[in-house]
C-alpha cells in the first residue's frame, strides 16, 4: 500500500476562475495530506502567485498553446527525477505534451480533469491517439460526464464524477461579520441584499441580474444587489458596458462592486439571497458554498446546476436568459421570509449529504491509488 503519493499537476492557464481556483485548492488539501505535490504552471500566471508560500512546489514552464519539444523535455525530467506517481492534468490542450512524455518517457496514469463543457468533438484519429494515453476523467456533475461521452473518444468506465466539496466549518462565521461588512458596503440593516459571487463575464448573466433588479426597485424599497468578482482575464469590455447598463437604468446607487474577494464565506454571510443566472454552468462550485452559508439560491436550469439545487426544495431555478422569470423568481423570495429560510436550511443539509470535502479528497485520493496500483 502507497502511503505517500508523488503527484505532478499540470495547468498552462493564465486566467483565475474556478477551474484555477479548484486546482489550487485540491493541490494545497493533497499537500496537506502529506503527499508529496508538484505544480507546473506558467510563470506569469496567476496559479503560480496562489501557490506561493504553500506546501506545494511549483515549477514554472513557458506553455505555448500547441506543441512545445523545450515543454516535454521539462516535463519528461520532472517526471523522472521525482518518481512522479500520477498525473493530474487540468487543460485539454495539455495533454499534446502528455501525450509525447509518456511516448518518450514512460507511462504514468493520467487523470484529465474536465470542468467545463465543450461543443467541439474530438473523435478523429489524432485526438484517439491522445485520448487513449488518459487513464480516467474527473467531471464534476452529470451534464458533463454526458458532453464528454459526447464530444471525446472515451468510453463510460473512464469518467468518474466527483463534484466539488467544502468544509462547513468554514461557513461558522463569527458574530459581527455580516454587519460589519454590509457597514463597510454602506447597508442599512433592513435592507435585503441579492448577493452573486462571478467573474464580471456577459456568460454569466450578470445583465439580466441587473435588468431584473432594476425592475425590483420600481416596486421596492431597501434592497441591494451586491456583485463580488472581477473581470474575466483579458476581457474587461463587458464589465465597463454593464456599469453603463446599470448608469441607464438608474440603479447606481444600489449595485455594489466590492471586486474580488478571496474570503467567500464571510461575504456569502452578508447576503439574504444569493442569485446567478448563467446561461451555462458545468457545475457551479459557489452555488455549494451559498447553501453552505444557509442562503436560498435563484439560479438557472442550464448545465450542471441542477446538480446542487434542486427547484422548489432548497432554491428556484428559471430558464436561463429568461429576464421575466428571473424577477418573478427573485420577487418571490424577496417577499417570502419563511421560504427564504426554509431553502436555506433544507440547502445546508443538501450539503452536508453531498458534498462535503473531506469526502471527495477520500474518493479522489481513491482513484489515484487504484489507477497506481494497477499500473504496479
Amino acid at each position: 500500500m502507497i502511503d505517500r503519493i508523488r503527484i505532478l499537476h499540470i495547468f498552462s492557464s493564465l486566467s483565475w476562475g474556478g477551474a484555477e481556483m479548484a486546482a489550487v485548492k485540491l493541490a494545497n488539501n493533497f499537500a496537506l495530506r502529506e503527499h508529496e505535490v508538484i505544480f507546473a504552471a506558467h510563470p506569469k500566471s496567476r496559479i503560480t502567485k496562489e501557490l506561493q508560500n504553500t506546501e506545494v512546489e511549483v515549477i514554472p514552464i513557458n506553455f505555448i498553446r500547441h506543441f512545445d519539444p523545450v515543454t516535454v523535455i521539462k516535463l519528461m525530467n520532472i517526471i523522472n527525477d521525482r518518481q512522479i506517481d500520477v498525473i493530474h492534468c487540468h487543460l485539454s490542450r495539455d495533454l499534446v505534451h502528455l501525450y509525447w512524455v509518456t511516448v518518450l518517457s514512460r507511462s504514468l496514469p493520467i487523470i484529465l480533469d474536465k470542468q467545463v463543457s465543450s461543443s467541439v468533438s474530438k473523435k478523429g484519429i489524432i485526438h484517439k491517439m491522445i485520448y487513449a494515453r488518459v487513464s480516467k476523467i474527473f467531471v464534476l456533475s452529470t451534464y458533463l460526464a454526458k458532453n464528454v461521452l459526447d464530444t471525446c473518444p472515451v468510453t463510460k468506465d473512464k469518467v468518474v464524477v466527483i463534484p466539488g466539496g467544502v468544509r462547513l466549518e468554514d461557513f461558522n462565521i463569527p458574530e459581527g461579520v455580516r454587519e460589519q461588512l454590509r457597514s463597510g458596503w454602506n447597508l442599512s440593516p433592513g435592507e435585503i441584499v441579492f448577493g452573486t459571487v462571478s467573474r464580471i463575464d456577459r456568460q454569466k448573466g450578470l445583465e439580466d441580474l441587473v435588468r431584473a433588479f432594476a425592475l425590483l426597485c420600481m416596486k421596492y424599497n431597501s434592497i441591494k444587489l451586491v456583485i463580488i468578482g472581477e473581470p474575466t482575464f483579458g476581457e474587461p469590455e463587458f464589465a465597463r458596458e454593464l456599469t453603463t447598463i446599470i448608469k441607464e437604468l438608474r440603479v447606481e446607487n444600489q449595485v455594489i462592486f466590492p471586486g474580488f474577494r478571496s474570503d467567500i464565506p464571510r461575504v456569502l454571510s452578508a447576503f439574504d439571497i444569493f442569485v446567478l443566472p448563467s446561461y451555462s454552468e458545468s457545475f457551479g462550485y459557489v452555488f455549494i458554498e451559498a447553501l453552505s452559508a444557509r442562503l436560498p439560491v435563484i439560479a438557472t436550469n442550464a448545465g450542471g446546476v441542477p446538480d446542487i439545487i434542486e427547484n422548489e426544495v432548497c432554491g428556484l431555478l428559471v430558464p436561463p436568459m429568461d429576464q421575466k422569470k428571473l424577477y418573478e423568481a427573485m420577487k418571490r423570495l424577496l417577499t417570502n421570509d419563511v421560504l427564504r429560510k426554509q431553502f436555506g436550511s433544507v440547502g445546508r443539509e443538501n450539503v452536508e449529504k453531498n458534498f462535503l470535502e473531506k469526502e471527495i479528497l477520500d474518493k479522489i485520493e481513491k482513484e489515484y491509488l487504484n489507477l497506481i496500483e494497477r499500473r504496479v
